[in-house]
């Protein structure tokens, strides 16, 4: 026998051997893709490649962009339906960047209830609005830029511990965020 007629005959073997695994239900290739992928929070897909997908906004938030890594993911905010979940990156020298996909809460009154208003206006919203400001807590600097995708708001900020306006090169990238 040739060795290439013993690699097909172990490959028959083979696959007779794991076809009943896979047509058993207590192995559901379900279960095989969710320990590649991770458990993700409601709402939430994992991509093959580590990136994160919501699926109401159709947002991506990828591994890494520019110079920011992927940090972690909160998914659905239990005391408040309209935070859907956000993505957390670190970025150079502290910098920190967060996307946060949200409903539109009608009679708001914080910081961005103006800035949400005008964005879901049914004529004439703006395609993005920034709120920029000094963190209280901190001291740093603070930027927020919120578009509308499918709907939902989506809020891409970037902290920094210095006590000027962030860079904007964060906000810029994840604004255009599929």
């Amino acid at each position: 026998m040739s060795s290439t007629s013993m690699r097909f005959a172990i490959a028959i073997l083979a696959a007779s051997l794991a076809l009943p695994a896979l047509a058993d239900s207590t192995v559901p290739l379900s279960g095989l893709l969710e320990s590649l992928t991770g458990n993700p929070p409601d709402g939430w897909s994992r991509n093959l490649d580590g990136s994160y997908k919501q699926a109401e906004s159709g947002v991506l938030c990828p591994k890494s962009f520019k110079s920011f890594a992927f940090k972690s993911i909160d998914g659905p905010v239990k005391d408040d339906p309209n935070q859907l979940g956000t993505c957390l990156y670190s970025g150079p020298s502290g910098r920190v960047g967060s996307v946060r996909i949200r409903r539109y809460a009608a009679g708001g009154d914080g910081p961005l209830s103006a800035n949400d208003k005008s964005l879901m206006a049914k004529d004439g919203a703006p395609p993005l609005l920034m709120h920029a400001g000094i963190d209280r807590k901190t001291g740093g600097g603070r930027v927020t830029a919120t578009v509308v995708r499918n709907g939902l708001l989506v809020d891409c900020s970037v902290w920094q511990p210095e006590h000027s306006t962030p860079r904007s090169d964060f906000l810029l990238y994840c604004t255009t965020l599929p």
